[in-house]
């Protein structure tokens, strides 16, 4: 009966693989040399895809080049280049199998705003009075009702600027709605990635997006008031690249390289 019920196990969790397993999401990386000077031979480096709709997976990123990959990110050697010469780099993430939550932890507590306005103090505490779920769908229901997306913006400029304004891009949503639900007790993660339409498969610069994943009832699911998404999406997938562990990694880059002279563009 143990070695039946063995035998079960494996084949669902074979079988829970080959189904996790599907087409390579393709990503194309230009290298521009800006310079009159020749840039020697050097790495760019990105980020490591960490999640796919929430769930933590375990991925394979492969390259046109050579590639070396570490826990959270990986690195693509490209050749040396001339004078406004340009190349490019072709890749493909895809995730293989999922993880288990405890696959990942935050190694110290976001950094809320440390002298909050009377205005956000006096919203958060508005939630309050609601049970847990239902402080996470007014949270949901307030954002997208009262503030609107105002397209993409290079700058960060913060929850408060998104709750004076009334509006921001997914970067102060994501802040904004940070702030609502963490000090309301909601287990969050604020997110780097890209989002793009299910079926598609090809990642440019437009999917690169900010969100949120929210835990609840031992699941993490998606909170994208920007985008109009509470829960687990449908319309589009979402590819977790980097889960925010304070304030100062929101400038963070998907793609770097230590050459200045040297500009990356996904096209």
């Amino acid at each position: 009966m143990i070695r039946c019920a063995t035998l079960i196990i494996i084949a669902i969790n074979l079988f829970a693989a080959s189904a996790y397993a599907t087409q390579p999401f393709e990503l194309l990386l230009r290298l521009q040399n800006d310079s009159s000077a020749v840039l020697p031979s050097a790495d760019v480096c990105g980020l490591l895809p960490v999640s796919l709709d929430g769930q933590l997976s375990e991925w394979r990123v492969s390259s046109s080049r050579p590639l070396t990959a570490s826990k959270s990110n990986y690195c693509l050697r490209y050749d040396e280049l001339g004078p406004y010469q340009t190349q490019q780099m072709a890749l493909q993430w895809l995730p293989v199998s999922p993880l288990p939550d405890e696959a990942w932890a935050l190694t110290l507590p976001y950094d809320l705003d440390p002298a909050p306005s009377a205005q956000l103090l006096q919203l958060s505490e508005s939630f309050k009075a609601y049970p847990q779920r239902q402080r996470i769908e007014r949270i949901y229901a307030w954002m997208v009702s009262n503030i609107a997306f105002s397209g993409i913006r290079r700058k960060v400029e913060g929850a408060e600027h998104a709750l004076r304004t009334g509006q921001g891009d997914c970067t102060e949503h994501m802040l904004l709605a940070g702030e609502l639900l963490e000090r309301n007790g909601v287990t969050i993660r604020r997110v780097l990635g890209v989002a793009l339409p299910k079926g598609q498969h090809r990642i440019s610069a437009a999917a690169l997006h900010n969100w949120i994943e929210y835990r609840d009832n031992g699941r993490w699911f998606v909170f994208d008031s920007s985008k109009g998404l509470l829960g687990l999406p449908e319309a589009e997938s979402y590819i977790a690249l980097l889960f925010y562990q304070s304030s100062q990694q929101l400038t963070r880059e998907p793609f770097t390289t230590n050459l200045p002279q040297l500009k990356l563009f996904l096209q």
